[in-house]
């Protein structure tokens, strides 16, 4: 699986927002300056996250982008599938389309389908376990060991 860049920066910029999390609003090109993300990126990927639920922007002098929730609820799953769509690797693992199953016509003697499904499996099992707070968690500690490294 290769994700695009458009989720790359999505997670790069919830990692700003929750670093700053509790803090305000926090404007787009300051994110896209901090997190090195292309401007031309930011504004349809905060829109995105906004319509997903996942911030929360705000117009005006005082305005900007937040996290809609804290950011121990948001895990990476939600935010890949956001952009993505399905992670399943084949369309009868995918839990979404379950009748697409009982159309195939290989489906009794197929020992593939189980290769997929563990893999499938693995990576949600990782992704769903993982939430902006843990990134947000692992680079706080990844500076502070950086630091102490000098």
């Amino acid at each position: 699986m290769k994700l695009s860049s458009k989720t790359e920066y999505a997670i790069l910029a919830l990692l700003e927002l929750g670093q700053r999390y509790g803090k305000g609003f926090v404007l787009s090109r300051n994110i896209a300056s901090v997190r090195a993300i292309p401007e031309s990126f930011v504004e349809r990927i905060l829109l995105t996250l906004k319509n997903g639920g996942i911030i929360v922007s705000v117009r005006g002098a005082k305005g900007g982008h937040c996290l809609a929730r804290d950011p121990g609820e948001i895990c990476i799953r939600e935010v890949i599938e956001l952009f993505e769509g399905s992670l399943a690797p084949i369309d009868c693992v995918n839990e979404r389309i379950s009748s697409l199953s009982a159309s195939c016509s290989i489906a009794d003697a197929c020992v593939l389908k189980d290769l997929w499904k563990k893999m499938y499996d693995a990576m949600l099992a990782s992704i769903e376990n993982t939430t902006i707070k843990d990134l947000v968690t692992q680079e706080r500690e990844q500076k502070a060991g950086a630091m102490y490294h000098i």
